[in-house]
Order: structure tokens, then sequence, then C-alpha cells
């Protein structure tokens, strides 16, 4: 079975009515659970080549709740002397995702949550920080952690509908001319909650972007 690509508006239906399914799926999920999965997630990527060899990451700043938590892993990431690039999106501008560096540990703990629960970058020092897609002061990505409301085993997403990260990932496409070096991979992250179910199916269209590899509690999917 391969992944159908749809079109229009039946994609767009289908995708509304799946999210609406699955957050109440992740909203009955204990916080013991989460947390489960998320350790079992971040100890298979911690184990992972594609994390030992890459010196500059993207790590998403997860929600409280419905998806796998990363604050330990940027804290060890961090310890483990890699840099650190976080989404930070303009209020000025809604459809851009810059990835901002944090500049260590101290200041990852003072980011601030927003109204959900998510640390953000503090807008006033946005512009102060080094942006993965300047070449001029970055290396450029190694590897970009990839969010996700649902999953299936074919490596299909379901983001949250806004496309930041199909469009950043497409954007790296052009690493060979712009870094030297190939575009960074993408590894998305899953709890085990997150994995569609008999009967759902995660609808595509043409500028959807599977991520390189799934990681989910019980292990990774190629």
């Amino acid at each position: 079975m391969t992944a159908a690509v749809q079109s229009g508006t039946a994609v767009v239906q289908a995708k509304r009515q799946l999210r609406r399914t699955v957050q109440i799926r992740l909203q009955q999920l204990s916080p013991a659970q989460v947390l489960a999965d998320s350790q079992a997630v971040i100890d298979h990527l911690l184990a992972s080549p594609y994390y030992t060899s890459s010196s500059s990451l993207s790590v998403y700043l997860s929600t409280p709740t419905g998806e796998v938590q990363t604050d330990s892993l940027i804290r060890r990431a961090l310890g483990d002397g890699k840099r650190i690039y976080v989404p930070y999106c303009p209020v000025e501008d809604k459809t851009v995702m810059r990835m901002l560096r944090l500049r260590d540990q101290s200041h990852f703990e003072t980011l601030r949550e927003n109204r959900w629960g998510i640390r953000e970058i503090d807008p006033a020092e946005a512009d102060s920080l080094e942006d993965a897609a300047d070449h001029h002061s970055s290396p450029g990505l190694d590897l970009i952690l990839v969010p996700g409301l649902a999953f299936d085993r074919f490596r299909r997403r379901l983001g949250h509908g806004r496309g930041y990260y199909d469009r950043y990932v497409s954007a790296c496409l052009d690493y060979p001319a712009r870094f030297g070096k190939s575009a960074p991979r993408t590894v998305a992250l899953a709890l085990g909650a997150q994995m569609v179910q008999d009967g759902e199916e995660i609808p595509m269209n043409e500028w959807d972007r599977l991520p390189d590899v799934l990681l989910t509690p019980e292990g990774e999917i190629r």
C-alpha cells in the first residue's frame, strides 16, 4: 500500500475530521502515559546514528499534552554540546517559521510559556539570535525533529493545518547550494496514541512531505 494523494475540498474536510477524532483521543491520555511514551521515543532517538552524528538540531517546543515532550531532549542535547534551534513564528507574518538558536540551557529555562503552555522565544530578542537559515552565521541544520497530530505506518503525517514544517522542509532543499551539504534529515516523533487506528487514514495533498524517519515508542519506521 502506498500513500494516496487526493485533492481539493475532500482532503481539507477529511483532515479536519481526523484532527477532531485524534484530538479527542489525545485528551484522554494520562500525563503518565505521555511521559512514558515520550521517554521511549527519546531513548530511540538518542541511540540513533542521526542524533549522534548531528551537531545542529531543530527541536520543536512541545505542548504540555498530546505530543512527545521535548524539554528533557533539549536539555540533553545542549549538555551534549549540540547547537539547538527552536521554532519562532513572527507575529507580523503567520505564514513564516524561523529556526532560532538557543544560547544555552539557562536561556532555554527562561523561555516563557504562552497561553497554550508552550515555551516560546521572546519577540524582543528574536533578531539577536542566530537563524539556522543564515549561511553567514549558521552551519545549517543536520536534523529537524518534526511534530504532528497524527501519523501512520507509511510515515504520512497530519499536522495542525498551517503548513509551517512542510514549507520549512521544502525550503531546505537548496542546502547544497546554500551550505554546501545535504538537506537536513527529518525525523517525526509520535506517541502511541498519535498513530492512526483501524478505519482511520491520513489524506495527503501534493505539498505534504513525508519525514525521512518516524519514531514511535516501539521503534523506528523508515
